[in-house]
């Protein structure tokens, strides 16, 4: 089971979605700054939830990227 979810990510574009996930951290981050500067009701709660589903999207988005370089590396 762990060997093909390796293969499987061995065609999985590495570098490009760890770029994609850096951008996606800094939106993130940007929207978090956003709200504690503003200090206003909308902005803190947009940044508490829509930042947060992009910081997590960007986790996982990086976390398969070192899965998909360990698989080719074995």
């Amino acid at each position: 089971m762990i060997r093909r979810f390796l293969r499987l990510l061995a065609w999985w574009p590495a570098e490009r979605m760890l770029r994609v996930a850096c951008w996606l951290g800094l939106v993130a981050l940007t929207l978090m700054i956003w709200g504690v500067v503003s200090g206003q009701p909308v902005p803190v709660v947009l940044s508490m939830s829509l930042a947060q589903m992009i910081g997590v999207l960007a986790c996982v988005l990086f976390g398969l990227s070192i899965a998909a370089d360990v698989g080719r590396s074995k």
